[in-house]
């Protein structure tokens, strides 16, 4: 887990809280500015799962790359 999906989920968390804040003491600007935190933690979470994905995939093709130039420098050496 990357720092974007923790920070992502813990703004999401925060925001659900400052939300039930503000409809409990009837406060609109609250309530809106906790939904505006969900969806921004939600954006963030989305980014670090792409993020991990997408390193995830340059390390395969890496890796990839590694094992074949491997075979092809035993190939010459026979």
């Amino acid at each position: 887990m990357n720092q974007d999906i923790r920070d992502g989920r813990w703004r999401q968390v925060f925001g659900k809280a400052k939300r039930t804040w503000g409809r409990l003491v009837g406060n609109d600007t609250i309530t809106a500015e906790g939904n505006a935190d969900v969806v921004a933690g939600a954006l963030q979470e989305s980014i670090g799962v792409a993020r991990k994905g997408a390193v995830s995939e340059v390390t395969r093709g890496v890796d990839a790359l590694a094992t074949f130039a491997k075979k092809a420098a035993r190939s010459i050496e026979r």
